[in-house]
């Protein structure tokens, strides 16, 4: 006797590309959206001690460098498919004006320990564990200053949300929502339209696999709940979190606040202009984190 399908090809022929876009095709975005990253790690650099956190579970790599109790410390977070390692230069920075500089591998990167990654979701609980690691050592009497990028731009701007003692957050390129993001690269990458089921049935999937609510990963309600002074930084040249996106964060949040276009900038590429320091640097003076320069003498 035939099958449904021998006997009928063409409802044969539906049912089998149903399955392919509302299943398999699905999964593969969700995979896409999960699938941790594992750069090749090194020992510690530049008077940096390796140590851990712990979050959901999850040991967490991290490098510290001590400093100044006057000072914030400041959590520095990477984006995706990063590590702690490329943001050492950045680390260095802040250590040579006295700060204490802890810097984060996210679960899933690096060295961290984590099947999945949830760009920005879990990952904010993962900045918090670092944040308490160093209050609990006393390292973060003067508050905190996050600094992200990317993913870890939304990362630290939901850790900051709520919380008195961050003096400041510093986010490259960060999205707007999650739901959005993924509508936008699935355009970007597949010429994906925002409509087809494809696209909420992979986040479906991926809130369900990695455990988070899609709906609650919103920076710009982070932004509108953070106290302390934002930077906010669109990288000029960036497509995937164009200065658009990012003037929406910036518009959220209640200030003090400032945002920065780095001319010509590709993604998470604003440290390479010769304006990147020279703006943090205004930033943190304009917020007191930084003492203004003395005048020069008459």
């Amino acid at each position: 006797m035939k099958s449904i399908a021998g006997r009928h090809p063409i409802l044969g022929r539906v049912a089998f590309y149903s399955l392919v876009v509302l299943g398999l095709v699905p999964l593969a975005f969700c995979h896409v959206m999960t699938r941790p990253f594992r750069p090749p790690t090194s020992p510690p650099r530049a008077g940096f001690t390796s140590g851990h956190v712990v979050s959901d579970g999850l040991r967490l790599r991290t490098w510290t460098r001590p400093g100044s109790p006057a000072l914030p410390a400041v959590v520095i977070v990477h984006g995706v498919g990063d590590s702690l390692e490329s943001f050492v230069g950045h680390g260095l920075e802040f250590a040579a004006r006295g700060h204490t500089v802890l810097l984060l591998d996210t679960r899933g990167h690096g060295g961290s320990e984590g099947d999945h990654i949830t760009l920005g979701a879990r990952e904010r609980e993962d900045v918090r564990a670092a944040m308490d690691r160093l209050r609990q050592d006393g390292r973060a009497a003067s508050g905190l200053l996050l600094v992200g990028h990317s993913m870890g731009a939304v990362a630290v701007l939901r850790a900051a949300a709520g919380q008195p003692d961050v003096r400041a957050v510093i986010a490259e390129a960060p999205y707007d929502t999650f739901r959005e993001t993924i509508a936008r690269h699935a355009w970007l990458f597949y010429r994906m339209p925002r409509w087809v089921p494809v696209i909420p049935l992979s986040i479906a999937l991926a809130e369900w696999r990695a455990g988070f609510d899609a709906d609650e990963v919103d920076a710009m309600a982070a932004a509108s709940q953070a106290r302390g002074a934002l930077l906010a930084i669109a990288d000029g040249a960036d497509v995937r979190m164009p200065e658009a996106v990012v003037r929406r964060v910036f518009d959220a949040h209640p200030g003090p606040k400032r945002m920065w276009v780095a001319p010509d900038a590709g993604h998470v590429g604003a440290s390479l202009h010769p304006d990147y320091w020279p703006t943090v640097t205004d930033f943190l003076i304009e917020n007191a984190i930084w003492p203004a320069p003395a005048p020069p003498p008459p």
